[in-house]
């Protein structure tokens, strides 16, 4: 494999940015390290990406021009996609890269997509989170506790490790793509629900939980910041999805909320009512009828909508558990299941254990094919496949 990893830099001399182009051949490695570099570059995961730089001084750099079409598909590019380098090879970081471009040690870079409140938050000092001034009362400190539970739970979600959904389309047709499970997904569903909702059933939801925090922070920043990440969370979901591919331009009128709403109801926690199903056949209609598109919308936004309650709240949960270790408190809260039995998935499930003894039936019969034969050169491992092939013939019949 030939790799080839383009870097931007900044030439602080003259603040103009560069282009340094480095190549290798995976060829003069030693296997381990080829194999460890091929594995680095076939997967394109940020965390992942970022391996590379442990190995950047295997690259060789030539910035002649190798942009021939004949030879493209011979080089497979890497490297992480957000990175930046000086004239030197350091990697310079965003704020660095602000403060060299202005010439003031305070310039800053704000993230693309920050809002008010995130950008209020970076312009002021950090300052001591209030502990030993607050006083919860026993009910906040059940609900708060309830809320951390639920939240790790959530982040935990087999769900939400991954890219939610894909929609794949082919003329007028289209396709859902979902790396989860349809009992995964119902396992995440039933837990940010219980987040998601305002109803007295989940009386430790995320609206409920905000105004309990910033109440006992006060005027901190941190109480400030969840107050302005709670109300874009709130109008995102009294808005129309973010994204509607293959939905005609300015058609779909169905809010957030609503979509969410509808599929809780009619898919996951409820048997759907009148009213209920009627509303499914609406949201149909906003998307030409299309239900992979529709299936698509939905489970984009609980994903999205999961990773904004996930950063408040971490910051929650992590003041709170401060919070009891300080005041020698603890929640009175029923612990998730999975933390009460260890025992939880750990049972060989029956398809399991089948494949694990034929498995073993078939290493014992190659090793006796393997006798017979008069223990030729190669091992039992070359009557393998003789051996598999034999077995399963016979328990077919």
């Amino acid at each position: 494999m030939r790799l080839f990893w383009k870097i931007r830099y900044l030439d602080r001399t003259d603040k103009q940015f560069k282009d340094r182009n480095l190549y290798l051949s995976t060829k003069s490695l030693d296997p381990v390290t080829r194999a460890a570099f091929e594995y680095i570059a076939e997967n394109r995961t940020p965390k992942i990406e970022r391996e590379v730089l442990k190995y950047k001084h295997l690259f060789v750099e030539d910035n002649a021009d190798r942009d021939n079409p004949a030879d493209r598909d011979k080089f497979s590019t890497v490297g992480p996609s957000e990175y930046l380098e000086d004239e030197t090879g350091k990697e310079i970081t965003q704020d660095e890269l602000a403060q060299i471009l202005t010439g003031s040690s305070t310039a800053r870079v704000i993230p693309r997509g920050a809002k008010q409140h995130d950008i209020d938050l970076m312009s002021v000092e950090d300052k001591p989170i209030p502990l030993a001034e607050v006083s919860l009362n026993n009910e906040e400190i059940r609900l708060l506790g309830y809320f951390a539970r639920d939240l790790q739970e959530m982040l935990n979600s087999a769900f939400l490790k991954d890219t939610p959904c894909s929609l794949i389309s082919y003329g007028r047709n289209t396709k859902l793509e979902t790396a989860a499970t349809d009992e995964e997904i119902r396992s995440f569903v039933m837990i940010f629900r219980r987040l998601y909702m305002t109803s007295d059933n989940d009386p430790a939801n995320f609206s409920r939980i905000v105004p309990i925090f910033v109440k006992a922070i006060g005027s901190h920043p941190y109480g400030k910041w969840v107050e302005g990440a709670a109300n874009e969370y709130k109008r995102r979901l009294d808005s129309p999805p973010d994204d509607r591919p293959f939905a005609s331009s300015g058609r779909c009128k169905l809010t957030t909320k609503l979509l969410i709403d509808v599929f809780l109801y009619t898919q996951y926690a409820h048997q759907p009512n009148e009213k209920r199903q009627r509303q499914f056949k609406e949201c149909l209609v906003e998307v030409d009828g299309d239900k992979n598109l529709l299936t698509y919308l939905f489970l984009s936004e609980i994903w999205k909508r999961s990773l904004e309650i996930g950063n408040v709240g971490k910051l929650i949960s992590w003041w709170f558990k401060r919070y009891c270790d300080h005041h020698g408190v603890s929640p009175d809260v029923l612990d998730s299941l999975y933390n009460c039995h260890i025992g939880i998935g750990t049972a060989e499930k029956e398809r399991d254990r089948q494949e694990r003894i034929l498995e073993e039936k078939v290493q014992q019969l190659a090793s006796e094919l393997w006798a017979e034969a008069g223990y030729t050169h190669g091992g039992p491992s070359q009557y393998c496949n003789l051996a598999r092939e034999q077995l399963t013939k016979l328990l077919s019949r």
